[in-house]
């Protein structure tokens, strides 16, 4: 049986998230964390219908590329900046993070863009291609404000992640503390685990499997849409014949969609995007 899955169109709706950093505890040593990355990296919702991060391919800043305002940034320890917040890593640590792996398309590559002051301009600060495993490229989160006190805060505005193919990303990051606060002059803070997060780039089918004549597919959906799998048996197609149907809510995340009744010798799929 031959059955093929094919790439799909659907209008674009921008998200932006934030992905805070901190730490385990204020205890010199104690490990960096994204206190609620577990909502938004590839285990969320126990890695059945997990959180994926959005890129789209509509801004006239990014041409030709995927891109999503998703933002990392770095919890407040003070009240000059909102604070104290729970997780809120010590005073006098400073938290970057590091892109430490990125597995997707052939000839795919992540981009790390900022944009100026006036949202008119952009420049590309590195890019990671599909593949690399041991990254060392990096940015910071905290704004490093040290009056009246060292804070750890950050909330950077205009920056972009992009995607030079569409497809689904597996990128791996970590966060590191480079302050000299601690002990012998060193970090206060050791560094997080690698977290790893999926980034969507535009809507397109990632995954098939077979399984007793139920052919299953895998896609990343944007939050607020409804999805229709949907299959033909000849291409060019006469008829698109509607199978199932997901509606999304405001997360935007991965799923599987079914045709419990994949017999055919040849047979195409395609996943269609509506407003809801």
């Amino acid at each position: 049986m031959l059955l093929g899955g094919l790439a799909l169109v659907g209008c674009c709706h921008a998200q932006h998230i934030h992905i805070a950093a901190g730490a385990e505890s204020g205890v010199v040593g104690s490990k960096l964390l994204f206190s609620n990355g577990f909502l938004y990296d590839i285990n969320s919702y126990g890695g059945i219908n997990p959180a994926c991060i959005y890129m789209e391919d509509d801004d006239p800043l990014y041409p030709s590329l995927y891109q999503t305002s998703a933002s990392f940034i770095s919890l407040p320890s003070s009240p000059w900046t909102g604070g104290p917040t729970s997780f809120a890593a010590e005073p006098g640590s400073h938290i970057e993070m590091v892109i430490r792996s990125v597995q997707g398309p052939a000839g795919g590559e992540i981009g790390f863009w900022q944009e100026n002051e006036e949202g008119t301009e952009t420049r590309k600060q590195f890019a990671v291609r599909s593949g690399e495993m041991n990254g060392t490229n990096q940015f910071n989160l905290s704004e490093g404000i040290t009056f009246p006190e060292y804070d750890p805060f950050g909330h950077i505005h205009g920056r972009r992640f992009t995607a030079n193919r569409s497809g689904l990303y597996t990128v791996g990051v970590q966060l590191i503390d480079t302050s000299n606060f601690g002990p012998g002059g060193g970090p206060i803070h050791s560094p997080s685990d690698t977290n790893y997060f999926y980034f969507q780039a535009g809507l397109q089918i990632s995954q098939m499997r077979m399984t007793n004549g139920v052919m299953a597919v895998w896609f990343g959906a944007r939050g607020f849409k409804n999805y229709h799998l949907e299959a033909t048996d000849t291409m060019p197609p006469g008829e698109w014949k509607p199978l199932e149907l997901i509606v999304v809510g405001g997360h935007s995340d991965m799923h599987w969609a079914e045709d419990p009744g994949a017999t055919n010798s040849m047979r195409f799929y395609r996943i269609r995007e509506e407003a809801q």
